[in-house]
């Protein structure tokens, strides 16, 4: 435990905040007066009747049946959950490389032999090593794959029933689909929990529903994982507040569509702009774009109070805001560019 590695990241108080992949639109007033009037009943436990309100919206959002979701504290709560339940010290879990950090933490923490599956360049795009994923995935205990992959922005399997048949017949274990840029990509395995038992989805309110820091979320499994998740757990795991939030989010869906739409158009106008300015730039389904250069454009910008990732040497992460942030982003790179063009 003592050397396990923790989630790291430098942040700004005050600039743009294009490195944590966030909305960069505020949660609608209505979520946040609906929140208002709970508030006062923080001496009180919140009744069942609410997590069972938000599991019945959360399995018509997702065409399932509220026995096949399980409430959590963000996404990160249900990967939580299934690394330390369905994993013991010794196991081995299999991750793509590069992929969303969090499964690196929590493989640390549990003591869990890794085996990483390298992404390969394809064009503008990065695909996932099929053949080097089916064969390290048969003996582990558990598969994550994030689809869209965090932080190159590809899609992996896109939902392509052959391809996870494939891997779900071929692997013992669990395989979790980190869908946590669904609302931007479209695409879902939720059809398929009930044919493959071992296959779970992560999906979270903090990317399009802009509810980031009232941490919701949610597992999508079948009816005999979640009965077994919901024994290690309380009702009380999500706030009340962020349950509140879940629910009138949740009864109002097409505002986090809207907002996903309006983000995936500024994508489209940053990534025609970034190569403007001579910069290698991958394309996405999400809500960030992956570029590679060796040059240092993570120190300059935060001079500027624009912080964008880094997430691995030579390539960094940045996250697609509104139209002007955008633009905002743009001029101060392009400067920075020009000066190191000029030495």
């Amino acid at each position: 435990m003592k050397e396990s590695k923790e989630y790291d990241y430098s942040d700004i108080k005050e600039g743009l905040r294009l490195h944590l992949n966030e909305s960069p639109y505020s949660p609608p007033d209505f979520i946040i007066q609906e929140i208002t009037k709970y508030l006062s009943q923080g001496n009180r436990y919140q009744h069942p009747d609410l997590s069972a309100r938000f599991k019945d919206l959360v399995a018509e959002y997702n065409k399932v049946e509220p026995s096949n979701i399980f409430p959590t504290p963000g996404g990160d709560g249900a990967l939580r959950s299934m690394f330390y339940n369905f994993a013991n010290p010794g196991d081995t879990v299999v991750y793509n490389y590069p992929s969303y950090s969090m499964y690196s933490v929590y493989s640390s923490v549990r003591g869990l032999k890794v085996n990483r599956v390298n992404l390969l360049e394809n064009g503008d795009w990065w695909k996932e090593d099929l053949d080097k994923l089916y064969d390290l995935s048969k003996n582990a205990k558990i598969v994550a794959i994030d689809d869209p992959n965090n932080p190159t922005g590809s899609p992996m399997l896109k939902a392509d029933k052959k391809l996870i048949s494939a891997l779900a017949e071929n692997t013992k274990g669990f395989i979790i689909f980190d869908e946590a840029y669904y609302e931007f990509s479209g695409y879902s395995v939720s059809s398929l929990i009930n044919e493959y038992p071992n296959i779970v989805i992560v999906r979270t309110l903090s990317k399009a529903f802009s509810l980031a820091s009232f941490r919701v979320g949610y597992l999508i499994g079948n009816k005999e994982v979640i009965d077994a998740l919901n024994k290690t757990s309380t009702p009380f795991d999500v706030a009340l507040p962020s349950l509140i939030a879940g629910i009138v989010a949740m009864e109002n869906p097409s505002y986090a569509k809207n907002i996903a739409n309006e983000i995936s158009e500024n994508r489209e106008f940053l990534y025609n702009e970034l190569k403007k300015l001579g910069l290698h730039v991958y394309k996405s389904v999400t809500n960030f774009l992956f570029i590679k250069d060796d040059r240092d454009l993570l120190n300059p910008l935060l001079t500027r109070k624009i912080a964008i990732r880094k997430p691995i040497n030579g390539y960094y992460r940045i996250t697609v805001g509104t139209k002007k942030q955008c633009e905002i982003l743009i001029e101060n790179l392009g400067d920075i560019l020009e000066n190191s063009n000029t030495k």
